[in-house]
């Protein structure tokens, strides 16, 4: 298994063997309609039925591979790897399919596999981003320490904060703070060869957390809930947005 999650040898050498077959789909297809346990032979010489079995096995063995995938991804003992594993390999075959022509001949059998994999694919995304979620209860204001009329009512009256609202304010960016650098020290391990895709990925991250963050961020700084703030707010937003840009880049 890829220690990064990337693509599988398998899967590269399973695209590597179906492409060339669509050069040759009258051929390829007919040997497997004689081949079959109730084929006429009439059928070998019909050339739509030869493209129709060929269409089928593909399908047979993109499905098989799939199986195959997912029980090879249960293996890693990080779960947050099993969906980039999962989201390579099936981006992968997908627009391997699509630039090899191999998915309008599969659509002629199945018109449904091409939205398979899409939907496949976008389950990986959200399954992924699953792992923000601890870096996600910190800022998002669900069980706020200090709500945003308490703050506007301080700022006119210049009351104080109480310690124990500093001190879960104080919690807050602290956890923020530790959750960041966990994703950052094990993702940016991660691959996702495909640069589109790698882009992609980091541009939703970017668009999950950075507007949180940023509400976040401005409500709680202007209060003087420490007196070393450094310590605590240890990310601008363009520092969060950096972060991101880090990973699924081993050279980072």
């Amino acid at each position: 298994m890829p220690k990064d999650g990337t693509v599988h040898e398998l899967t590269n050498r399973t695209i590597i063997f179906l492409e060339p077959l669509l050069d040759y789909a009258d051929t390829a297809g007919a040997m497997l309609l004689l081949h079959g346990e109730q084929a006429a032979p009439s059928e070998a010489v019909d050339a739509k039925k030869s493209k129709l079995k060929l269409a089928d096995y593909i399908t047979k063995t993109l499905s098989a591979l799939g199986l195959n995938l997912s029980n090879k991804a249960e293996t890693y003992s990080d779960p947050t790897l099993r969906p980039v594993f999962m989201l390579n390999n099936y981006h992968y075959i997908l627009k391997s399919l699509k630039r090899s022509g191999l998915l309008d001949l599969i659509h002629t059998w199945n018109k449904d596999v091409g939205q398979f994999y899409e939907d496949r694919i976008n389950e990986q995304k959200k399954s992924y981003s699953e792992s923000w979620s601890r870096v996600m209860h910190y800022i998002t204001e669900v069980n706020e320490p200090i709500s945003q009329q308490r703050i506007q009512a301080m700022e006119s009256s210049r009351e104080r904060l109480k310690d124990k609202e500093k001190q879960n304010i104080k919690d807050k960016f602290s956890g923020f703070n530790k959750e960041l650098e966990d994703i950052l020290r094990s993702q940016k391990g991660y691959a996702i060869p495909d640069p589109e895709l790698r882009e992609q990925m980091k541009k939703d991250n970017k668009d999950f957390i950075i507007p949180s963050y940023r509400m976040f961020l401005d409500k709680y700084k202007r209060l003087n809930f420490t007196k070393n703030p450094t310590k605590y707010i240890k990310y601008s937003v363009q520092d969060v947005a950096e972060v991101v840009d880090k990973l699924f880049d081993m050279s980072a």
